[in-house]
């Protein structure tokens, strides 16, 4: 009777537990990524950065347009000074000038026009520097999405284990109250169910460090009633399934080989803009100025007239050419091929580092594939003794230990197989991910 009122007890919980958990929301791992991609501090960093370099490539293109400047001027002279005829005289003189200025820059050795070029460079990495950076947290997200997942399997395998030790403390007392079993095997059951209990609050406390760490990283503040949906997923490799295959394709469209192939490109103008000191610069310039002077004679001309007669225009064209530098240029220019070097070694070293992560992705779901094959025919196998073993253990015809050593068999190899199941789905998704494919089909 005592053991019916705990099973009664234990229904009633879970029963209560689906009604509070029925009224959370359950995010889609697709929900997750965006809601973490959207809140991420680095992405929003990243967009920064690619807004600062639109300014610049903005500043660059304005470059090209003629620089127009306008001035005056008012002084005031009092006692002995210069005057208009250029000779010395006391008096009080106002003298105001007025200008207006244009600079057009003609050549400046293909300065501007590589700077340009590397601005869309820049511009170009900087975009697949955020894709890049999304495409990380989605891979972070993922697997702390999955990890809940297992943890949420191996917390249920645990109240199982506890519900089937409660069945085995029934059915103990049954058999000492008929004489078939010592009082001694009823502590035994108990002791084994304490352990069971403490092995369920271990899964319960793991599976709440797992939602924090996806709350974490999606920047969640209220996580409190924060749970996920479940996830489908067919258990089987496709014939296809190659690592070189995955890599052809992955070259095409991860971000960490464009941003690479795109900074290479830019070091490469880079080397087009240090050259630019050894060629010559030529530059235009016009400019309109006129005055106005008065002695306080009134002697001298109206200020239209002045205006009118001091007008001024000149035309300028200004050519610098670099004779010596103290080998500056020549030492950019070093420099800046070292840096092109450098972004080719990058690229190399980035394409290698993609192979491996896909070469490891794919033992990785080979593995938890063979494994979870294996794992299965072992639940089954362990599924049956476990039955087998019940049976003798509610005629007497076993000792508790016999019982409870199966029955931890039974356990472990659930767990097995559902650590090797969602490893499996995780890294299924994550070669389809570097196949372009989305990380959420």
């Amino acid at each position: 009777m005592k053991g019916l009122v705990s099973i009664l007890a234990f229904a009633g919980l879970l029963a209560c537990h689906g009604s509070v958990q029925a009224q959370v929301k359950k995010w889609t791992l697709t929900e997750c990524i965006d809601y973490a991609v959207t809140h991420n501090i680095e992405v929003r960093q990243s967009s920064n950065r690619i807004q600062s370099l639109k300014v610049q490539n903005n500043t660059l293109k304005n470059s090209f347009l003629p620089e127009l400047n306008a001035g005056a001027s008012q002084n005031f002279t009092f006692g002995r000074s210069l005057n208009q005829n250029n000779t010395y005289e006391n008096s009080n003189i106002q003298n105001s000038s007025f200008s207006i200025t244009t600079e057009i820059p003609i050549f400046t050795g293909f300065k501007r026009t590589s700077s340009l070029a590397q601005n869309r460079f820049d511009l170009l990495a900087a975009e697949a520097n955020r894709e890049l950076i999304e495409n990380n947290l989605s891979l972070n997200v993922a697997g702390a999405y999955f990890q809940i997942l297992l943890n949420k399997e191996i917390y249920r395998i645990a109240l199982e284990q506890i519900q089937l030790t409660k069945e085995q403390e029934t059915c103990t007392q049954l058999l000492i109250e008929n004489g078939k079993a010592a009082e001694s095997q009823l502590y035994d059951v108990r002791a084994q169910l304490a352990d069971d209990e403490l092995t369920a609050t271990e899964a319960r406390n793991s599976l709440r460090l797992a939602y924090l760490d996806l709350a974490q990283l999606m920047e969640l503040k209220e996580h409190e009633r924060f749970d996920i949906d479940s996830l489908g997923g067919e258990i089987a490799i496709a014939d296809t399934l190659s690592p070189v295959n995955i890599y052809q394709s992955a070259l095409t469209c991860m971000p960490q080989i464009r941003q690479a192939y795109y900074t290479l490109q830019s070091k490469t103008k880079g080397i087009r803009i240090a050259k630019s000191g050894y060629y010559p610069t030529l530059s235009f310039a016009a400019g309109i100025n006129t005055n106005y002077y008065n002695n306080g004679s009134g002697l001298g001309e109206t200020f239209r007239r002045q205006f009118d007669n001091n007008m001024q225009k000149s035309l300028c064209f200004t050519i610098s050419i670099p004779l010596f530098d103290r080998f500056s240029t020549r030492n950019q220019v070093r420099a800046a091929r070292i840096d092109e070097d450098n972004a080719k070694l990058s690229l190399e070293n980035e394409k290698k580092q993609l192979y491996k992560d896909i070469e490891q992705a794919y033992t990785d779901a080979i593995s938890a594939f063979e494994k979870y094959r294996s794992t299965t025919k072992a639940v089954i196998a362990n599924q049956e003794a476990h039955r087998y073993a019940l049976e003798k253990y509610a005629a007497g015809k076993s000792t508790v230990f016999e019982y409870n050593e199966i029955k931890m068999k039974l356990a472990d190899a659930l767990s097995q197989q559902s650590q090797a199941k969602y490893t499996y789905l995780l890294k299924d998704r994550i070669l389809a991910f570097y196949s372009c494919y989305s990380f959420t089909d």
